[in-house]
């Protein structure tokens, strides 16, 4: 019980001693703050020197218009979605139907199909002189992924609970320890 009440009083003397550690780092006059707020600057202005052109953020989302930034590149998107359905789409579909209909959701029978799906869309995209990803790219894909792999929803198993024995002794336990490391820290302080 005694232990008890000096827990507060042990936690306290923790929290006083890392204060004083963490206020003693800040020192204004310290020598390897200064080195690592020069470190830092010199970091911070090879950055600045670099060229970030290559690199995407939100507010910076041109990527999405090349069609505006090449005009000399015609898209011909009635060709290209013709021969998504045509030549992509017609060897998809006839390698799908040879996996029975059961596999259409197991990746390891699958893959290889729909990889020589994406790969042949990608070269019509390219040959139709358009952009790979496209808007007509993406609604191919919603097409092909509403016809097959519609019903493919992971069933989560429902995790049971741990009987409430298991828990009140695991509990007990690490409650327990508590009491004799205050103790050990007292003793050996």
């Amino acid at each position: 019980m005694i232990s008890y009440l000096l827990l507060p009083v042990v936690i306290l003397r923790v929290a006083v001693s890392q204060q004083v550690t963490i206020t003693g780092t800040t020192n204004p006059n310290n020598k390897a703050t200064d080195l690592y707020k020069d470190k830092l600057k010199d970091i911070e202005d090879e950055l600045e020197k670099t060229n970030t052109s290559l690199i995407i953020t939100e507010d910076n989302e041109h990527f999405q218009d090349q069609e505006n930034e090449m005009p000399f590149k015609h898209c011909h998107r009635g060709e290209l979605i013709q021969l998504f359905h045509q030549y992509c789409g017609k060897r998809f579909h006839a390698e799908m139907h040879g996996i029975h209909k059961n596999d259409w959701c197991v990746l390891k029978h699958i893959i290889r199909i729909y990889n020589n799906l994406t790969v042949c869309v990608e070269l019509v995209t390219g040959l139709s002189d358009c952009y790979f990803p496209n808007t007509d790219v993406q609604d191919f894909f919603v097409y092909i992924h509403s016809t097959y792999f519609q019903n493919c929803t992971e069933i989560e198993e429902l995790l049971k609970d741990a009987p409430t024995s298991l828990v009140v002794a695991l509990t007990i336990i690490e409650v327990s320890f508590i009491p004799v490391l205050v103790c050990l820290v007292l003793w050996k302080s």
